[in-house]
């Protein structure tokens, strides 16, 4: 273009006209990947943070993260969403900063309050992301991830459609890692035992359309849990297995009594 405007009546001139736009170009693609890499670093941060605190969830956030991205492609949301929704998944258990690290990673049941502890991280975790502004939609996934489809999660006791659709797929890709995975207190089950319990509980506990996305893709590209670390070989090997929750005094949300060989409970 320069050359053709340069044997023009520009001249030299036509040197501007093309060399300003492509360094104003330039310039603003070189912030756009500086802001891009400042945000991973945000991300990054909070994650390891959350994983030195919690040592039986290390990893877990990047695996619900594609878990989460798995369900997304199924589900053919527009990429920028997916983007969204994979840092939603990485960043879903930043709440548990919030929880003191006795209860993270006590291997016994639960006391009351232990438990009541643990059901606000999803609250703690929307209020320390509240401020960053590019998360947009993920703020609701990881404020709802532990809701139910029917109203006995928490922290809203939403239902249904009013669980936002961030949140539900979450739920999902949170549960079958959960399942996947040891933990202190249970020995991580084979992919097709969690993908019969993640079925058994669809329409009650999970989106129907979440789960069948997962299980298509999972059977479609596979799936690799946790390999045995150092210690698990002295973990309990209990069945999976979800105890329905209870429901508290006056209609509030759902408490699960003791902490349950399924995934429910800490693990998520």
């Amino acid at each position: 273009m320069m050359a053709v405007l340069w044997q023009g009546r520009y001249g030299v001139f036509s040197a501007v006209l093309v060399l300003l736009p492509l360094t104003v170009c330039s310039w603003v693609f070189a912030q756009f990947q500086r802001e891009e890499a400042a945000h991973q670093a945000t991300v990054s941060a909070l994650v390891q943070a959350v994983e030195i605190k919690d040592e039986y969830t290390r990893g877990h956030s990047e695996r619900v993260s594609r878990a989460s991205v798995l369900i997304a492609r199924e589900l053919r949301l527009p990429e920028e969403r997916v983007v969204s929704l994979r840092i939603a998944g990485v960043l879903h258990d930043i709440g548990k900063l919030g929880v003191p690290t006795r209860v993270l990673r006590k291997s016994g049941p639960l006391t009351d309050d232990e438990h009541e502890a643990v059901q606000l991280h999803p609250t703690f975790g929307h209020e320390m992301v509240r401020g960053i502004g590019f998360l947009g939609e993920a703020r609701e996934g990881i404020l709802h991830h532990h809701e139910r489809m029917d109203g006995r999660g928490y922290p809203s006791g939403l239902s249904g459609d009013r669980i936002p659709e961030f949140a539900r797929v979450i739920a999902v890709a949170d549960a079958f890692d959960s399942m996947t995975s040891t933990r202190s207190y249970r020995r991580g089950r084979p992919v097709e035992e969690a993908v019969t319990e993640l079925e058994r509980c669809a329409g009650t506990q999970f989106d129907p359309v979440m789960v069948t996305a997962l299980v298509r893709a999972v059977r479609r590209h596979g799936w690799s849990p946790t390999g045995p670390r150092p210690g698990d070989e002295s973990v309990p090997d209990l069945p999976l297995g979800i105890r329905e929750p209870t429901r508290e005094p006056g209609g509030g949300p759902a408490r699960e009594p003791g902490r349950e060989p399924s995934h429910i409970g800490l693990a998520g």
